[in-house]
């Protein structure tokens, strides 16, 4: 006898509501007040699996908080002796649940501060549970009047910044409304940062794996201008640019090596080793100088800039292409320009390969060790 349409409904709202007590929210929470109590008390009574608060080193006077929080049903609380700062007490919210809650679809994590809705954070579970392969963000939008100046232009700056390095425009790189999928989350605990920095190293640990970030957009809450928030504008904003930046730096750092090895190889051979009267003197010694300070860059870039496993033939073989094609640009312009003005040619070769430089890092990011 086949089942009735009421009855078949019934059976997918049993499943979905199953499905939903596999949801348990993670809340890293440092000297927190009223708001938090009431944001859990919302949350508990919701059907979700747990309610994991950490607390991270909190000052004696807001153990009564925590106490009240400890007391309400389905939620635990996880303390840190002292201030280990959020990245780390979402790790520990996260080994937590792997441990207790293997079985979960995933987490939803929110802060303490009052700035997250339930509205949101349902939200954003029911959008973990339709699709548990991607992370999913609580997006707010700071395009509002009433949003701080300095947490609007903050974000947008971020925001634009990491749409130009990781090739994604996020609304919002630093909403603590997230949800995190089980699977990713092995992943998510080994990565580095201990702060506000760790949830950028989150999505940019997402973009470099192809894990999709999908964004839904949430009320933008701000509460006394957001003064309860525990984030240092400078320390932790050097911080998650240096995220950011980090492989720019360090390919800043590495070809300043290896330009200044290419100068010197380079001034030697055309002063002191190829007769200065040989035809092909500039094209020769470049040659030369390219190929030992390519080499050079090439295994540094590859082990410790961009961190690109594996396929050392296929992207050998981009990268001294590039290395051919930037050398020939490099030497015909050297040898124009010293024809055209008259300088001294090591002068001449450091401006021509410091204008391709810039050329020369996007392709090696995008193309050559792309991940």
């Amino acid at each position: 006898m086949k089942k009735s349409q009421a009855a078949k409904r019934r059976e997918r709202m049993k499943k979905q509501a199953d499905r939903s007590m596999n949801i348990t929210i993670m809340i890293p929470s440092l000297n927190p007040d009223q708001k938090l109590i009431n944001y859990v008390r919302q949350l508990a009574e919701q059907d979700f699996r747990e309610i994991v608060v950490i607390n991270d080193g909190s000052a004696a006077q807001y153990d009564p908080v925590f106490e009240e929080v400890a007391g309400i049903p389905k939620c635990t609380v996880l303390r840190h002796e002292v201030n280990r700062g959020k990245g780390r007490a979402l790790k520990t919210g996260m080994e937590y649940v792997l441990k207790n809650h293997p079985d979960c679809v995933g987490i939803v994590t929110g802060d303490a501060d009052g700035q997250h809705r339930l509205k949101d954070t349902i939200r954003v579970a029911k959008e973990l549970l339709r699709n548990d392969n991607r992370l999913v963000l609580g997006s707010r939008n700071f395009n509002f009047p009433n949003i701080p100046a300095r947490s609007s232009f903050g974000n947008k700056l971020t925001s634009w910044v990491f749409a130009a390095m990781f090739g994604q425009k996020l609304m919002d790189t630093q909403t603590g409304l997230r949800g995190i999928p089980l699977r990713i989350v092995p992943t998510m605990i080994k990565i580095s940062g201990e702060r506000f920095e760790y949830e950028m190293n989150m999505l940019i640990q997402c973009r470099r794996q192809k894990i999709e970030i999908y964004e839904i957009p949430i009320e933008t809450v701000y509460i006394d201008e957001n003064s309860s928030s525990h984030f240092n504008p400078i320390v932790d904003s050097v911080k998650i640019y240096w995220l950011i930046f980090r492989s720019f730096f360090s390919f800043i750092f590495t070809s300043i090596g290896c330009t200044l090895l290419d100068l010197a190889l380079f001034t030697i051979l055309t002063e002191f080793i190829i007769p200065s009267d040989f035809k092909y003197n500039i094209l020769v010694s470049t040659a030369i100088a390219r190929v030992v300070s390519a080499t050079v860059n090439f295994i540094v870039n590859k082990n410790v800039v961009f961190h690109k496993k594996g396929h050392i033939v296929s992207s050998a073989f981009k990268y001294f292409c590039l290395a051919v094609i930037q050398m020939l640009i490099s030497a015909k312009s050297v040898e124009f320009l010293v024809w055209l003005l008259g300088w001294n040619k090591t002068v001449i070769k450091a401006i021509v390969d410091t204008i391709l430089f810039m050329f020369n890092y996007f392709i090696q990011k995008k193309f050559i060790f792309r991940q």
